[in-house]
């Protein structure tokens, strides 16, 4: 009987441990936030055809915060356009974007990471925590990422880049430079996608209100439909399998919200 009962005391002290240990692995676990960013962001995304806010009224609606979970953007983060920007047409949208959307393009801002974020998602209109997301899937919010490199047979290195293979892709939002707006190295948006984080996110975010707006080359069924946008931004086709792919992916980042972790 004594030897039964020292079992019985053996198995709850074991069972007991089981417990402990799982529960202290379930609190290591848990994920501990580190971000300001509260769960809904900070702006909606505005209708198509709204009123879209300037440069200096997004400037003053900025939730200012010292967190910078991407120190290695300080470079590009504080760098700014020397004056007015002056871009070629693209033949990627219509008149109206070309005269209205490409023209507001500045990069007039500095600040945090998260700060340029949220400067150029209220310029453009889009919420925040769809360009949060977008970044993640594009670069993990970091500008030196560079991808799509092609060989240099094809003719589409961007000037001074020596390299072969090439990255042909720039920055937070992985600008392609030979179609933003155009091949031509003049007045394009390389390289300034490359070294200034508030212009690379101002001009991707012009293209893809262009888009939600309905000015794109697709036609007016975009309307709307911004992650569909996003789709087309990275696959260049309107809903076929890439975008649909790349859809589910920012998708996944806004439902996640991996920032607010970093």
């Amino acid at each position: 009987m004594a030897g039964s009962s020292t079992r019985r005391v053996l198995v709850l002290v074991v069972a007991v441990a089981l417990v402990v240990a799982a529960g202290a692995l379930a609190l290591m676990s848990r994920k501990h936030r580190t971000s300001p960013v509260p769960d809904a962001g900070y702006f909606k995304t505005l209708p198509p055809g709204s009123a879209l806010p300037t440069d200096a009224a997004c400037a003053a609606r900025v939730h200012r915060s010292p967190w910078e979970p991407r120190p290695d953007n300080d470079p590009q983060n504080h760098a700014k356009p020397d004056g007015p920007v002056h871009l070629a047409k693209s033949t990627a949208f219509d008149s109206t974007w070309n005269d209205k959307y490409e023209t507001r393009i500045t990069g007039d801002f500095t600040g945090t990471t998260d700060e340029i974020i949220q400067w150029a998602a209220c310029k453009w209109g889009i919420a925040d925590n769809m360009v949060r997301a977008q970044a993640v899937v594009e670069s993990h919010w970091h500008m030196s990422e560079q991808g799509d490199k092609e060989p240099r047979s094809d003719g589409h290195c961007p000037p001074g880049n020596d390299s072969d293979p090439c990255a042909t892709s720039y920055g937070i939002l992985q600008i392609k430079w030979y179609f933003h707006p155009s091949a031509n190295p003049v007045a394009n948006s390389y390289p300034m996608s490359k070294t200034m984080t508030a212009f690379s996110l101002d001009y991707a975010l012009a293209e893809e209100r262009g888009c939600y707006d309905g000015h794109s080359f697709v036609g007016t069924k975009t309307t709307g439909n911004l992650l569909g946008c996003m789709g087309l931004w990275y696959a260049g086709e309107w809903l076929n399998t890439g975008a649909q792919d790349y859809i589910g992916s920012v998708q996944h980042a806004v439902d996640t919200k991996p920032w607010l972790y970093w």
